[in-house]
This record gives C-alpha cells, sequence and structure tokens, in this order.
C-alpha cells in the first residue's frame, strides 16, 4: 500500500519585466512511488496542472520572465535594473577582447 497526503502551498511570482506580482494557490499531492522516493501531483480547482515553477506568464504585461517563489510575500521582491544600451555595448566590446 502507498502512503498519500496532501498539502496546501502558496506561490508568489514576479514578472521581471514589469514588477507585477500575484500568488496562486495549489493542492499538492504527495505519493511514494513503490521505489523509495517520492512524487507530487499539483491541482488547482481539483484538476492537474502543471508544476507552480514551469511555464508562467504575466496577467499584466504577458511576458514569460518571471520568477516563483514558495510562501507569500507581503513586500514587492526588487528587481535588478536591466541596465542602459551603452552598458550592453561595453560588456560586448570586454567579451570580444576576452576580458570578460
Amino acid at each position: 500500500m502507498r502512503d498519500m497526503w496532501t498539502s496546501h502551498e502558496t506561490w508568489v511570482y514576479q514578472c521581471c519585466r514589469c514588477s507585477a506580482t500575484w500568488h496562486e494557490d495549489y493542492d499538492v499531492r504527495h505519493f511514494d512511488d513503490g521505489h523509495g522516493r517520492e512524487a507530487a501531483v499539483y491541482q488547482q480547482a481539483g484538476q492537474q496542472t502543471t508544476p507552480p515553477w514551469y511555464d508562467h506568464e504575466c496577467p499584466e504585461c504577458h511576458s514569460a520572465n518571471v520568477r516563483a517563489f514558495t510562501g507569500f510575500w507581503n513586500e514587492p521582491i526588487p528587481v535588478r535594473n536591466r541596465g542602459h544600451a551603452e552598458d550592453l555595448a561595453l560588456v560586448s566590446r570586454l567579451r570580444r577582447m576576452g576580458a570578460y
């Protein structure tokens, strides 16, 4: 007989493009796979879904560049500034020279 239990997880997502944040709740069914390892199935509203860290899109700007965090965050997570075009040109030049 396999052991099975269900847990509830909240995942927080942040878009790296527009800094929008949102959270989603999942029910996670944990199984013993019969070979000594654990398997997990993620569900939302009773339907099986992909894992929370896989294939998300920002609801605001539709960017696929999204970070996932476990737990609930009350404040926005700082997003690194992408820099300016001059910085990118400098890095490209340094890479061609083998210095970076």
